[in-house]
């Protein structure tokens, strides 16, 4: 693009990395380092492929967003549940405990009934033993052939009976479904969702730029913990990254394009195949790619040629 815009403009340039090989972050003082405090201190014209930011656009201009590439997380498709596991899965946990509570406290609660109208009518006295094997008989399908004798036990157990019948409907045709299909453990697509993840860890590929502003400045306590845990993986290769990633328990951040290129590229069969999970939710770091210029007033000769830029920019990017 610079080549074309050279040609077509009659213009020269020197293009050269920044003085300290940075991207650009804001020091205490408001000075910016690498690309942005270049134009930041009219120590260069104009940079190739930047990221936008508000706090950067304040020192900078910029040319029109050309491109957007979000954030997302890579993790491996979730595995299969263990097939044992199902007899369980029909009902949360918190269904578990109440089931497990409220049978024995209904086997008290009959108890005591029984135990006041022995009292009352002078009668022996009845054992605990035997209302609770009444509440449990009837939870699992085997109820006792013995009924309490009195209206009011009578009628709890009947209540009781009812109950049981939904629930034990209710977990038989769960069960049926849980066998048919195998479930799966949940994806990983938010960042909540790293972190209930006991044992997991993540990376990111560059910590630095607008990758670092996003997560150090940002107040999301969710994304504080996800920057205090971040592995920087600057100093590896993509092929180390993904076989991180392959062998479970580790998440990648980078951007969408370049995930699913490395994907497709690498870890993808010819009938569209892949061990990976993309995740759903997408995390703007950034507001975009531009090309950055220095700040320039009216009665500077350098605000025309950087309209034809932008112009030109533009141009290109509707052809696109």
């Amino acid at each position: 693009m610079l080549h074309t815009f050279a040609n077509n403009l009659n213009f020269t340039y020197v293009l050269r990395e920044p003085l300290d090989e940075k991207w650009g972050t804001p020091a205490d003082d408001g000075n910016w380092t690498g690309i942005v405090g270049d134009l930041q201190h009219q120590q260069a014209d104009f940079s190739l492929d930047l990221t936008l930011t508000e706090s950067r656009s304040r020192v900078m201009d910029h040319s029109r967003i050309y491109n957007y590439d979000p954030y997302v997380i890579l993790s491996l498709k979730p595995s299969s549940l263990p097939r044992h596991l199902a007899l369980t899965r029909p009902f949360k946990g918190e269904v578990w405990i109440a089931i497990i509570v409220c049978t024995p406290v209904m086997g008290l609660i009959l108890w005591l009934l029984q135990k006041a109208w022995s009292w009352a009518l002078s009668e022996r006295d009845v054992s605990l033993v035997t209302p609770l094997f009444h509440t449990w008989g009837i939870l699992l399908s085997e109820p006792s052939p013995t009924l309490p004798t009195k209206a009011s036990g009578r009628v709890l157990m009947g209540w009781w009976l009812l109950t049981c019948v939904i629930i034990t409907a209710a977990y038989h045709s769960s069960l049926i479904a849980h066998l048919s299909v195998q479930s799966k453990y949940p994806p990983i697509n938010t960042f909540q969702d790293l972190l209930n993840r006991d044992g997991w860890s993540w990376g990111i590929y560059d910590l630095t730029g607008t990758n670092f502003l996003y997560f150090n400045g940002s107040s999301d306590p969710d994304i504080q913990e996800i920057y205090q845990h971040m592995q920087n993986m600057e100093n590896s290769d993509a092929e180390e990254w993904l076989e991180r990633v392959l062998h479970g328990g580790f998440s990648l951040l980078d951007l969408k394009t370049w995930i699913q290129i490395q994907v497709a590229k690498r870890y993808t069969d010819k009938d569209g195949n892949t061990p990976f999970h993309i995740s759903t939710t997408e995390y703007p770091v950034f507001g975009g790619n531009v090309w950055g210029f220095r700040q320039v007033t009216l009665n500077c000769p350098f605000i025309v040629r950087t309209k034809k830029y932008l112009l030109a920019i533009i141009i290109i990017n509707s052809h696109l």
